[in-house]
Formats: structure tokens, C-alpha cells, sequence
């Protein structure tokens, strides 16, 4: 497997090099299918924009620069999809990458720690390592990969901080991306989060390289990332007790920092490794007609082949025990002790490698049906590794040593999936897709997925409107270690049916009017969740989610006010739970000064209802049924000011300024609570030569 990796990164690389004379032919100016799915910007860290790109009317923004483009890979990177560059100014101030995913999260309250949205449409229906799942937006796949095409070398350079000096977050990045000629692009990405956090044991360390490039050919198109990924983090299993935040006037700690925690020297540390490479071959041509006179060329067809290598290693450790585990059991974090009474050290491997071929037939070579068609053969190959029974080491006498010898057990797994696609994506008002995926070989056998959406855009009087709707049916087996693992402090070894999912999604979306209104519908069988016990457990409930979110940007002379509302229902909360009303609003008023520089001034809300929000398991890294007691009905206000001046956007911010003024409940969950009033500045500034 060494050799074929090998094999595919010199094949990337010559074919990088060797197709430089062609022409190219254009993917990153594909508008993909234009589906209105809220997509992030650039690299600036902006708000979320729509993918239809159209301009707000009365914004003084400043326009996005022509000299650069980017696009992703969608559709089993199979399309390029383009994508905003985000270079303006509203929505800079939230940094929190959490927050520029989701307006509702529960997560361990540190900048770069773990969390997940509880937002319904945000959920997961596909499986990935276990224990990195609540890090994904740190470690990311390909498919949120963006590559890019410039005229003029392009950098961006982003840094944010937070104080005080014993308690600093600092957030770093680099992007760097040149045209070497017109077809061959290269540049790096790099990311750090440093944060010592605001309560002891809460300290974070995350780090991310992308190293990429693309070829855009006549007849041959090339796209290639290395990334590493790692995150290094405390965690301090939460405060002890919630009432030193609850009851501030009892508190007799001297600040947040001393408040006692679990864990002091509890950390987990995951690296991620990611080699994509995907080349695409046009096949034939077809003259097609443009209008009367006009007649253009196009590929009759497109083969292609995706590689794909992900390796995770996960180490959870513990240094000492002695002090976890004290004579007053009551006092346990931990109920169990499986391997090594002196400390803990589970490290948990993951490997997996995958290949797809595809053969798609292009829509432009099929003016009479007017759609296009692609079908795929796909192989994954995993690799596990987890934590066995130790061996306790004994002298000649026969006496333990305190000493252990580790062992590991291993596992490989293979399966291949068939599938493929019709779709629409040329046009002006309608597009559509519909596909198909079945496991056919290996532990997925059976699994299976059937998927499809469509969106049009007409006008109505003044107004561009557009229908949207996409859904799926899904049959998904449980991963590797869902079923199977053993560690020092919780273990289990499970037998699961696959998941059923239905997902329903749809809404409105008018531009003219800044509204956008949504709707989603799932329907869960024999869905997997973490019990009370932080245990993996399967129900035979029929589970039904309903939520509806409305997006609306109001404006008044020089005051905006942009809005997300998410209203939710769910069937099972003990199962489930989710806020049933969510909402974040970002009201400010904006103007230019002297003519050159453009600012914001104005304050973000982020509010959702009590629920009983889950709790975290630091030793599986999952979030976790908790039925002690409920958080949330809490607002959380930041006061801000953005600036833009020529190519630099700055902000400065104020977090939680409204601390302890309605109420001391604020907690993400039971023993995390919101990070204490900060003042943080970021400033990001981009370079076109």
C-alpha cells in the first residue's frame, strides 16, 4: 500500500508538470448547480454568504476582488463547485469557528476544543473516526477542501488574541496560493489555535498544513492536497461543582482559573493525515450549437480517479492516577480501572484508504435530453487499531513491578460500493440531481443511499426568487469502534443494525429581499446514541426532528440587523436533545469614514432555550445523555467595531459583556460554562502581489 501511495504522488506530480501547454479549460469558473446552501467564505473567516453570490442591495461593503477564484470539489469530486471569496468586513468579529458553522453549540467552552452543533440540519448521516467527530471542523475532509486560480500571487495573513497575558488565546493563519502559468496553481494553508483557556486544564493546541495544488488542462485536470491535522488538549472533565459559577457570592476562589476542575493533567492528542489526489481525462468531442452562427466544442465525456488516504491516531493519557481516584469513591470520575492502576495511556489508530472510479458524461454533449449522467465503482480498505489487556511486568521473585507491558489488537476491513448520478447543473433557473449509492462487498453490505435536490430561481414582480428541496434515504452500518473498544477506563463490545434516515429539506430563498426560509424533516430508526453511562446504545424508537429556520437581514438607512431564527421539535428529548427555539442577531451600523474606511459598530446576541444539553466524556471524546439538569435561556452578548481599510479588515471585541447581569446560569453544559467577559482584537489583511 506504501508503494501505491508512492506511485500516486509521482504520477500527480509529473502530471502537474508535463500538461502545462495546454489551455485551460475553465472548471474554476463553473457556477456548479447552484443550489442556495449557506457556504462560508473565504479564508478571512467571514460570516456565512449564500452560494447564488448575488450582492446585497445598500450594503457599502467593498467588492470582491476579480483576480482570484475559488471553487470545491462536490458531487464524489466530481465538479467544481465555486465559491465565494469572502474578502469583506461583516461577520469578521466572529472568530470562533464553531460559531462561523453553527449559531448553536454545546462544547467544552475553549477556542478550538471539542464541540457539536444542535442544530438538526447540522447532524451528521455519515460516519467518520470516532473519536475526532466533535474536532471535524478543525480536521476536515476534501470535500470542504477549496483550491484556487489567480492572476497575482495571493496571501492572506489573519491573527486574533485574547487576553490576559496567563490566560491568552491566540489565533493564527497563513494562505498563500500562485499561478505558476495559467493552468497550474500551488499554495499552502497554514492554522494555529493556542489557548491556555479561561478555567484550569482547559488548555488547547491545534494545528493544521495543507500543501495543494491543481492543473487545468485541455484534456487533463489534476487536483492534490497533503494535509496534517493536530490537536493536542487538556481536558479537565469540568468544574467540580457548578454552583462556584451559579453562586458567585459563595464562591470563595479568587477567579475562574482556580475554580477546581477534574482533571489537571488529562489530555488528548490527535493527528490526522490526509493525502487527496483526484485526475480527470476528457474523452472525445462533440460540436454543440450556441445560437445560429456559433457552434463550440465539448469533451463528450470525463474518466476519473480519486485517491484517498486517512490516517487518525488518537492517545488519551493521564499521567497519574493516584489522585483520580481517591479513597472517597464518591468522588470517582471514573468508575473502572481495566489495565493500569498508575496511570493511562489508550492510543487508538485508524487508517483508511479509498479509490473511485468514475465515468461521467458530460451535459453539454446531451442537447437533447438536456441532462448529464455519471456512474462510479468505489473501494475502501480500513485499518484499526485499539488498546488490549496489559501485562503486568513482575521481578525474578515473581513480585509485580508496578510496571505493565501494552498490547494492541488490529483489525481490517474492507468494502466497495457502486453508484451514480443524474443531473442538471448548465443553466439559469433549474437544476436538479438524483443518485444513488449501494454497498454491495464487505462489512457495508447492504448499506445504501438514495439522493437527490433540485432549485429554480424566477421572478416575481421586482424580486429574484428561487424553490429549493433535497432529501435522501439512508441505510448506514455503524463504524468500527461504534460497535468495538477497550480502554483503561470505559470499554464495550456491541453488535448494532444499520441506521435508517430519512432527510427532508427545503425552503425559499429571495435574495432582493435578503430572506431565506427553511425546513427539514428526518425520520430516525434504530438510531445509535450515548446513553447516560457515556455508553454507545441502539433504540427501537421510531424517532421523528422537525425544524424550521428563518435568515432575514433587515436594514434602515445605515442599521442592519441580520437575523437566524431556528425553531425545533423533537419526538424522543431523552434521545435527542435539542433547544426548540435557537437565534443569533448581529445588529450594527455601518458607514465610511474620510471615504476610505469603512466600519461596523454594533453588538451580536446568541440565545437558545433550556434543554438538557449533553455532557462530555473526555476518555471517548463524545458528548454524551445527561438528565441532571438543564442549560441554556441565556443570552450571551458581544459588543464589536469592524473596520475595512483598503486590504486589511481589523475588529475588536468585547465577549459576554452582559456576565452575571440577568442571571449566573451560563453554561454550554453541565460543568463548562461560557468563557468570562474578554476584550480580543483580529485583523486579517490580504496581499495581491
Amino acid at each position: 500500500m506504501k508503494k501505491l501511495i508512492i506511485i500516486h504522488i509521482v504520477f500527480f506530480a509529473l502530471g502537474t508538470m508535463a500538461f502545462a501547454q495546454f489551455i485551460p479549460s475553465g472548471n474554476n469558473q463553473s457556477g456548479g448547480r447552484g443550489f442556495p446552501t449557506m457556504q462560508q467564505g473565504g479564508f478571512q473567516n467571514g460570516q456565512n454568504q449564500d452560494q447564488n453570490n448575488e450582492q446585497e442591495e445598500g450594503s457599502q461593503q467593498p467588492t470582491v476582488p476579480s483576480e482570484v477564484k475559488n471553487w470545491r470539489l462536490v458531487d464524489d469530486f466530481s465538479l467544481s463547485d465555486t465559491v465565494v471569496v469572502d474578502t469583506v468586513s461583516t461577520g469578521f468579529q466572529i472568530y470562533n469557528p464553531i460559531h462561523q458553522r453553527s449559531i448553536a453549540n454545546v462544547f467544552t467552552g475553549n477556542l478550538g476544543a471539542p464541540a457539536q452543533s444542535i442544530i438538526i440540519e447540522e447532524m451528521p448521516v455519515h460516519n467518520s473516526f470516532l473519536f475526532s467527530r466533535n474536532l471535524n471542523y478543525w480536521l476536515t475532509s476534501p470535500k470542504d477542501w477549496k483550491y484556487y486560480n489567480t492572476r497575482t500571487p495571493y496571501t492572506n495573513l489573519y491573527y486574533q488574541h485574547s487576553g490576559p497575558k496567563r490566560r491568552s488565546e491566540e489565533n493564527v493563519g497563513v494562505l498563500f496560493t500562485q499561478n505558476i502559468n495559467k493552468n497550474v496553481n500551488v499554495g499552502f494553508n497554514y492554522k494555529l489555535i493556542s489557548s491556555v483557556g479561561k478555567y484550569d486544564g482547559q488548555q488547547v493546541d491545534n494545528r493544521l498544513f495543507r500543501l495543494f495544488s491543481s492543473y487545468s488542462g485541455r484534456r487533463y485536470e489534476v487536483h492534490g492536497s497533503f494535509f496534517y491535522g493536530k490537536t493536542d488538549q487538556l481536558n479537565n472533565g469540568g468544574i467540580i461543582d457548578d454552583n462556584n459559577i451559579l453562586n458567585p457570592e459563595d464562591n470563595q476562589y479568587d477567579g475562574p482559573e482556580y475554580i477546581p476542575v477534574h482533571f489537571t493533567n488529562a489530555s488528548t492528542r490527535i493527528d490526522n493525515y490526509k493525502l487527496f489526489i483526484n485526475q480527470k481525462l476528457k474523452i472525445g468531442n462533440v460540436s454543440i450549437a450556441v445560437n445560429d452562427s456559433v457552434k463550440e466544442t465539448t469533451p463528450l465525456a470525463t474518466a476519473s480517479h480519486t485517491f484517498e488516504m486517512d490516517r487518525y491516531r488518537r492517545a488519551y493519557k493521564i499521567d497519574d492516577l493516584s489522585g483520580v481516584f481517591p479513597e472517597d469513591e464518591s468522588l470517582w470520575f471514573y468508575n473502572q480501572i481495566n489495565n493500569d492502576p498508575t496511570q493511562t495511556k489508550d492510543t487508538t489508530y485508524q487508517t483508511t484508504y479509498r479509490n473511485t472510479i468514475q465515468l461521467k458524461f458530460n451535459e453539454e454533449a446531451n442537447p437533447f435530453l438536456q441532462f448529464g449522467m455519471r456512474v462510479y465503482l468505489m473501494n475502501e480498505v480500513e485499518r484499526n487499531r485499539w488498546p488490549a489487556s496489559t501485562v503486568a511486568i513482575e521481578d525474578t521473585a515473581g513480585n509485580p513491578t508496578g510496571e505493565f507491558i501494552y498490547h494492541k489488537r488490529k483489525e481490517q476491513r474492507t468494502a466497495t460500493a457502486f453508484g451514480g448520478q443524474l443531473f442538471k447543473n448548465r443553466g439559469k433557473n433549474f437544476f436538479y440531481d438524483a443518485g444513488m449509492r449501494i454497498w454491495f462487498q464487505g462489512h457495508k453490505a447492504g448499506d445504501s443511499e438514495l439522493t437527490g435536490g433540485f432549485n429554480t430561481r424566477f421572478r416575481v414582480a421586482k424580486d429574484t426568487a428561487g424553490f429549493f428541496a433535497r432529501g435522501g434515504i439512508f441505510l448506514t452500518s455503524p463504524d468500527f469502534f461504534t460497535e468495538k473498544y477497550y480502554s483503561n477506563h470505559i470499554s464495550w463490545d456491541k453488535r448494532f443494525d444499520p441506521e435508517q434516515t430519512v432527510k427532508i429539506h427545503g425552503g425559499i430563498n429571495i435574495p432582493t429581499r435578503r430572506l431565506q426560509l427553511t425546513g427539514e424533516i428526518r425520520l430516525l430508526n434504530d438510531h445509535i446514541y450515548w446513553n447516560e453511562e457515556a455508553l454507545p446504545e441502539q433504540t427501537s424508537e421510531f424517532l421523528q426532528l422537525i425544524q424550521i429556520k428563518l435568515k432575514k437581514h433587515f436594514q434602515l438607512w445605515n442599521l442592519h440587523s441580520r437575523n437566524e431564527v431556528v425553531y425545533q421539535l423533537t419526538s424522543h428529548d431523552r434521545i435527542i436533545p435539542v433547544p426548540e427555539l435557537s437565534v443569533f442577531s448581529s445588529n450594527y451600523f455601518e458607514n465610511t469614514l474620510f471615504q476610505v474606511l469603512f466600519f461596523q459598530l454594533g453588538f451580536d446576541v446568541r440565545y437558545h432555550t433550556a434543554y438538557y444539553s449533553p455532557d462530555f466524556m473526555p476518555a471517548t471524546g463524545q458528548f454524551h445523555i445527561q438528565r441532571e439538569r438543564k442549560t441554556g435561556n441565556y443570552p450571551v452578548v458581544d459588543p464589536f467595531v469592524n473596520f475595512h481599510l483598503k486590504r486589511a479588515n481589523i475588529f475588536v471585541k468585547y465577549d459576554h459583556v452582559n456576565q452575571g447581569l440577568m442571571s449566573n446560569d451560563y453554561f454550554h453544559t453541565i460543568g463548562y460554562p461560557v468563557n468570562p467577559g474578554g476584550l480580543r482584537f483580529g485583523v486579517s489583511w490580504n496581499f495581491y502581489d
